[in-house]
């Protein structure tokens, strides 16, 4: 069973289509999908968290899985201009903010709208 999200940033306005976080049960055990996103380009998505690493579709790069204890670290490759982000204190995702894929501030949340199977 999944979690299905919705992302959305009180910095420009952004929203998510729903996101169906996890796995139903057709598919448990193969992949585990997962809100990322790309420290590149920007692209927003879901990617199988289960099978690392994962590339963005548009430029090739590897994604960063939001709630990964390493975001920063592979986000922000110069420590310099890292700024705190809910994984920071955390690995829930609906905790704390997070990287706009819109507009690149920290301002992002996930809530969670329900489960899918």
């Amino acid at each position: 069973m999944g979690s299905k999200l919705k992302a959305q940033c009180k910095g420009c306005g952004f929203r998510s289509e729903d996101l169906y976080a996890g796995f139903g049960f057709q598919g448990a055990g193969d992949h585990y999908m997962w809100p990322s996103i790309c420290p590149k380009c920007q692209s927003f998505g879901l990617k199988d968290q289960r099978h690392p690493p994962q590339r963005c579709r548009r430029c090739k790069s590897e994604v960063v899985f939001y709630g990964s204890e390493d975001f920063s670290q592979k986000y922000f490759p110069d420590r310099l201009k890292a700024e705190p982000v809910g994984e920071d204190i955390s690995t829930n995702i609906r905790e704390g903010r997070h990287v706009c894929p819109e507009c690149g501030k920290v301002a992002l949340t996930f809530e969670e709208i329900g489960d899918w199977a």
